[in-house]
């Protein structure tokens, strides 16, 4: 149990680290992405204030329009910016917006030379090619940079990532200066992208061994994060052991003093509910004692004919309940073989068919029935135990299973005799041989217990 709760504690704080890994790294990546297009927006707007190109500004390195140049090196002008001057007219530095003295957020001198970028104006009829300024890019050709602009018109979005081959841009579609005309600014995004890619690679690379790290510490450390319930544990198991012992003593006492009282003075009602209390907690200190070793103790497993156990533990099950007028059935698939513990698996067959014959609700109107069913189902073995009751809430019916749990809605009779204790031996047999069981009522009116291995 102790193995089984260390273990337990390991995976929930790695899940726990894992699900704040995953959501810091989603929040740093999306933060990342949104600083990425954010700064391509922002280059697109300073690109759209000037009509698909640069603004003059003041530099003590440049001293005209960032524009195409021709083979002489020349400049040939872009359209003209929507608002703005007349190309003749001398440009007005102090209302540019690329100046030292008051540069866009992110932006420096260097900006107009590090992009790459192409603008490409289309009629909006036709879709022919009006202008079009491709210098400052290498990448794409003319005919390429048409095309993708004819892309970008068919898929009616005013601003999205396009991709061509290998590379990725992203537009933004504007009114263009001549009437009917649509203006198409593109940015290449392709070397912000793959960044964004690679620290997304890094932070899984990071995360990954992070979480590594601190499962192997988790893992070590585990034994001291459990220590204090262990030894809580380890002295409980040894009280009741302990008590166990010591109380085997006064009751054999009791009953044999109880027994020379009957041959000298004869058998009453009283010395009969002596004998009666004593054998009562005898059982009672037996099944403590015996649900303490079970959790102590690592049992020999082999493989067992579960099948023909079954059928030879339910024998005499099956004539007490017809003795007692309730109705007994199994069903049985022959040859099914199970690794575990012959003893310990008869046990569970006891627990199992002792608690349905005593708790079966029948009367002389209502018979009663019992019926166990053993199957396999792909790699899982299926043991399964029906029987009639009363009074029961539907659904889940786990509570059972709970050490001393006797509520009224598990009686059939108000006479049935138990201590709560059987299905929690049963629970704890079932993990010994790493299964699970669970108990439900689906009406109300039987209850069905179901152990898996």
């Amino acid at each position: 149990m102790i193995e089984k709760l260390r273990k337990r504690v390991v995976a929930l704080t790695m899940i726990a680290v894992f699900i704040v890994l995953l959501i810091l790294m989603g929040i740093v990546n999306a933060a990342n992405y949104i600083s990425t297009n954010n700064s391509i927006d922002q280059l697109l707007d300073l690109l759209e204030e000037n009509g698909g190109t640069f603004a003059i500004f003041d530099g003590p390195k440049h001293d005209g329009k960032f524009g195409n140049q021709n083979e002489q090196g020349g400049q040939i002008k872009p359209p003209p910016i929507p608002g703005g001057q007349d190309d003749s007219s001398t440009p007005d530095n102090s209302k540019d917006d690329f100046k030292h003295d008051g540069l866009h957020p992110g932006m420096t001198e260097e900006t107009p030379y590090e992009t790459r970028f192409f603008s490409v104006t289309l009629d909006d009829e036709t879709e022919e090619m009006l202008y079009l300024d491709t210098a400052r890019i290498a990448a794409i050709s003319e005919v390429k940079a048409v095309e993708l602009a004819q892309s970008a018109a068919k898929s009616g979005k005013s601003s999205a990532y396009i991709k061509m081959g290998d590379l990725i841009y992203k537009y933004r579609a504007v009114e263009g200066t001549t009437e009917g005309s649509t203006l198409y600014i593109f940015v290449a995004a392709t070397r912000q992208l793959d960044s964004n890619r690679q620290f997304l690679l890094i932070s899984l690379l990071v995360s990954l061994g992070g979480l590594i790290a601190i499962a192997i510490l988790v893992r070590a450390l585990s034994p001291a994060m459990v220590r204090p319930i262990a030894e809580s544990y380890e002295k409980q198991k040894k009280f009741i052991t302990n008590a166990g012992h010591e109380l085997k003593t006064p009751m054999a006492v009791i009953k044999s003093c109880n027994e020379v009282v009957e041959m000298e003075n004869g058998s009453s009602k009283w010395t009969k509910a002596i004998g009666e209390q004593v054998d009562r907690l005898t059982e009672l200190t037996g099944q403590l004692v015996a649900l303490a070793k079970m959790d102590e103790n690592e049992i020999m497993m082999e493989e067992v004919d579960f099948s023909k156990l079954l059928t030879d533990t339910l024998e005499p099950f099956s004539l007490i309940a017809h003795q007692r007028g309730i109705e007994f059935s199994s069903s049985i698939t022959p040859e099914i073989k199970i690794k575990g513990n012959t003893s310990s698996l008869t046990e569970l067959i006891n627990i199992l068919a002792d608690n349905a014959i005593k708790y079966c609700a029948h009367d002389e109107t209502n018979q009663g029935y019992i019926k166990f069913n053993l199957s396999k189902s792909g790699n899982k073995i299926i043991l399964s135990e029906e029987n009639s009751a009363e009074n029961l809430a539907t659904g889940n019916q786990n509570q059972f299973f709970d050490r001393f749990y006797r509520g009224d809605q598990s009686h059939s009779k108000a006479t049935a005799e138990g201590y709560g204790i059987g299905l929690s031996m049963a629970q704890s047999i079932v993990n010994a041989h790493k299964g699970t069981i669970s108990a439900e009522s689906p009406d109300g009116n039987r209850l069905i217990i179901t152990a898996k291995f």
